[in-house]
């Protein structure tokens, strides 16, 4: 959510950690590890910290808009802005409660 939310892409993070993109999937997915070095490349490019990436928990980030605006522009840029951050995060979520409710169905058919 961290990556998405920076705007950046799962390919150009990839690059950026000198690993493919379905390797950087797979991390982001939890389907493997990252380890510690590997972390803390990943946590100074999205200018967090690793506790942050780990954390099951929201963490706090600064956000910049990329675009310079003037004026009253400015105000309306930045709350358009916010406004697709938080309904990013909503949908965040919604999956993983859809992920989690899945999990929990699977989960009571084995018994």
């Amino acid at each position: 959510m961290i990556r998405d939310l920076r705007g950046y892409s799962q390919e150009s993070i990839a690059t950026k950690l000198n690993i493919t993109q379905a390797s950087y999937s797979r991390i982001e997915n939890n389907q493997i590890k990252i380890d510690v070095v590997l972390l803390e490349k990943l946590a100074k490019e999205l200018s967090v910290a690793p506790a942050d990436i780990l954390s099951g928990e929201p963490a706090i980030i600064n956000f910049t808009p990329n675009q310079v605006a003037k004026g009253n522009e400015i105000v309306e840029d930045f709350y358009a802005y916010q406004k697709g951050l938080v309904n990013k995060i909503i949908e965040a979520k919604d999956a993983e409660i859809m992920r989690l409710t899945k999990l929990i169905e699977i989960l009571l058919a084995q018994k």
